[in-house]
């Protein structure tokens, strides 16, 4: 009966050992399914102008509006970047200087406006190009609630 016993729980604790193993491996992938979509301060937007049937040239046109677009924003979020950096160090400095931490923030802050900024002229611009039923139509995708909306916000993009 030992035997018997011994046999039968092998491949049950290996496959058992297995499962433990593979499962955070597999968690670390991600869920199955399409690539996530646009992020920054323009993903959800960007995901909804799929959404409103932009013609081969109302899709040109957006090209060229985000990539002029392009640079600028790059330039804002390196400087966020960079400003967000200095707040961390003056933050965890030895002895940290409270006027040095609010100075940084402030710096912060006027770059988060900026990039908010920087996006909602391109959104004017892009929406100037759209009908207004493709503006209806985007106005409703993006006050529409998304499944899983709370995973990307925070992430920096």
């Amino acid at each position: 009966m030992k035997k018997f016993l011994r046999t039968s729980l092998v491949p049950v604790a290996a496959a058992l050992a297995l499962a433990l193993v593979a499962a955070p491996l597999l968690a670390a992938e991600g869920p199955a399914g399409p690539p996530p979509g646009p992020k920054g301060p323009l993903g959800a937007y960007l995901r909804c102008l799929g959404v409103v049937g932009l013609t081969d040239v109302q899709k040109a046109d957006v090209r060229a509006l985000l990539e002029a677009a392009k640079p600028g924003m790059e330039a804002l979020r390196a400087t966020l970047k960079t400003d967000r950096e200095a707040l961390r160090a003056a933050a965890t400095a030895a002895t940290p200087d409270p006027c040095a931490i609010g100075t940084a923030f402030l710096k912060v802050e006027a770059d988060l406006k900026a990039i908010g900024e920087d996006a909602r002229e391109t959104r004017e611009a892009i929406e100037a190009l759209l009908t207004p039923e493709q503006k209806a139509k985007l106005e409703g995708c993006l006050k529409a609630p998304r499944p899983n909306a709370g995973e990307e916000d925070g992430e920096e993009g």
